[in-house]
């Protein structure tokens, strides 16, 4: 079992030997760098002396109601420029693209991976909604009536969807069942995201796991933890060696899962989803276990500076 440490309570030696492991280093940005749109204090100056270091950097999001220049804009005074910053609807673009989908496609989404779609040249099918009727006839023909124009659908897309209705959640069960070799992708699944210190958001995981269950059908993910942003990731940074990258996240599930399965080394921040109770009392799996847990990047800046090595 992975044994994690404090990173201020390390002797210099260790601390050192910690910073010269890693070339690249990959941040998730809410709970991390920011809360809602306000920048936590210090982040900015520890990602100035990570760059001051040479480490490469790159800005990681599972956020999908943010649009591109949103996120670039939150992050203006960490001077990110477009190619550091990675969002789950860039990655599942360039996942559309791999596989070469078919330009029909039905998703349960946001406004801004839906407009993405739209803009790289896929059609999005719909379903009725609205105001439904609350009978089974009327439901009955919505669906059939749904099967009858998405016969040329060729993947289920999916992300965080603020506006979720039910009636979403059957006609991705239909086209699924229907087509058991259909493409699911989800942009990203998270339990929830940070909105201030004391509210969470809940995220889309609750209907992406029904759909699961109900057409027994694992979905591909295409944000943290998902392998598949790993190799998104490589390619984007031209990353070589894995172990050469260091994580650093808020959450065990997304982050840290991500960073372990990924093989690249992990500093969990306890400045957002996660507390220290959490690592005190330990009620997860092993896969979520960071290396080391920092209180905030305003700690890891000051003990770089304390290390006297820039």
């Amino acid at each position: 079992m992975k044994y994690t440490k404090n990173l201020v309570s390390e002797t210099r030696e260790e601390i050192i030997r910690f910073i010269n492991s890693f070339d690249f280093v990959l941040c998730d940005i809410d709970g991390v760098l920011l809360l809602a749109t306000t920048p936590l204090t210090g982040s900015n100056d520890c990602i100035d002396k990570l760059k001051a270091l040479g480490k490469h950097i790159g800005f990681v999001t599972n956020n999908t109601i943010t649009t591109f220049e949103e996120v670039k804009q939150k992050l203006r005074h960490f001077e990110a420029a477009d190619r550091e910053i990675v969002t789950p609807v860039l990655a599942a673009l360039a996942y559309l693209k791999k596989i070469q989908c078919p330009k029909d496609i039905f998703c349960i989404c946001g406004h801004v991976l839906r407009d993405s779609l739209k803009e790289a040249g896929y059609n999005i099918v719909e379903i009725k909604s609205g105001d439904l009727k609350e009978n089974m006839e009327f439901l009955r023909d919505t669906c059939l009536e749904f099967l009858e124009k998405s016969k040329s659908v060729g993947a289920v897309v999916m992300d965080l969807d603020v506006n979720f209705r039910l009636i979403q959640a059957e006609a991705a069960i239909l086209l699924l069942t229907r087509n058991p070799t259909m493409p699911f992708l989800v942009a990203a699944t998270d339990e929830s995201g940070p909105l201030t210190k004391d509210i969470e958001f809940i995220g889309n995981k609750f209907y992406v796991n029904a759909i699961e269950m109900i057409t027994k059908r694992d979905c591909t993910i295409l944000a943290k933890p998902s392998i598949e942003l790993k190799h998104y990731l490589q390619k984007r940074f031209e990353i070589s060696n894995p172990q050469r990258v260091l994580f650093i996240g808020d959450s065990l599930t997304s982050d840290i899962t991500f960073a372990n399965r990924a093989g690249f080394q992990s500093l969990l921040v306890l400045s957002g989803q996660t507390k220290l109770d959490d690592l005190v009392n330990w009620k997860h799996v092993d896969e979520n276990r960071p290396d080391y847990y920092i209180e905030s990047l305003d700690c890891f800046s000051k003990l770089l500076t304390s290390l006297n090595i820039i």
